[in-house]
């Protein structure tokens, strides 16, 4: 799970896919922002980024079959789609490398939750130290195969 940072790959279609920020309808009921997807530039083709299947995948479950809310972010419940998210927004009218844009907001978020987590840890709090743990191995797989 952990080599799954690519922000491109190849369609089966043979065109690129290249990652995107896509709001996604769930049983024509439930708008989910917030979702990373590759698209296809050639056939229009899309799919969930492997990094979000598993979370996205505990969405639906929780949703059900008759969901009662109409609308949240996906990046709210999953921290590399957050990290995504607040990146894609301020990248748009940029010119660079959107790689290394997101590795370094990835860096910067894994600062902020190793400050968090000191502060949890002081305040010998288990739960809230957990959480941030939880959101930090979520990351560091994102990041480990760049430091290499």
């Amino acid at each position: 799970m952990c080599n799954e940072n690519q922000l491109s790959q190849i369609c089966r279609c043979g065109g690129e896919m290249t990652i995107h920020i896509h709001t996604l309808i769930y049983k024509a009921k439930v708008k989910i922002a917030g979702v990373p997807v590759f698209m296809c530039r050639s056939c229009f083709h899309y799919e969930p980024h492997p990094a979000v299947k598993r979370d996205l995948s505990l969405v639906i479950q929780e949703l059900g079959s008759e969901p009662q809310r109409n609308s949240f972010s996906f990046a709210e419940r999953n921290e590399w789609a957050s990290v995504l998210n607040d990146t894609f927004t301020m990248f748009k009218d940029e010119e660079g490398d959107l790689e290394q844009v997101v590795q370094e907001a990835m860096g910067d978020r894994i600062d902020l939750l190793l400050d968090l987590f000191q502060i949890a840890a002081a305040a010998a709090d288990p739960e809230w130290t957990g959480e941030i743990e939880s959101r930090l191995l979520k990351l560091i797989c994102h990041t480990a195969s760049k430091v290499s």
